[in-house]
């Protein structure tokens, strides 16, 4: 029963204010971040074409610019892996009735 209780009496508020619990997804880039991105995405989208001819999101190129502190070599290098994963994943899909 004591659980129960426990439960019963945990302020919901309070544990939503911790800031314990950001991911940092709410945070915002700084205007240097900002242009970096830009150019790290505008760099990558040169060597392996748009959205529609690469089959990558922006979203997914952003991620990876941002996980790889704005290394387009890095970056690219891990989107062509990504793209011949995703190739072998719709040949396999191709392959069975």
């Amino acid at each position: 029963m004591s659980r129960h209780r426990f439960v019963r009496n945990l302020d919901l508020d309070a544990e939503r204010d911790d800031g314990a619990l950001s991911d940092g997804a709410d945070e915002e880039m700084t205007p240097e971040q900002t242009a970096q991105m830009e150019d790290g995405l505008e760099r990558v989208r040169t060597v392996l074409g748009s959205e529609a001819e690469s089959g990558l999101s922006d979203g997914i190129v952003r991620d990876m610019l941002w996980e790889a502190f704005f290394d387009v070599d890095q970056t690219i290098d891990w989107l062509v892996l990504e793209q011949e994963k995703q190739k072998q994943a719709r040949e396999r899909k191709g392959e069975r009735p």
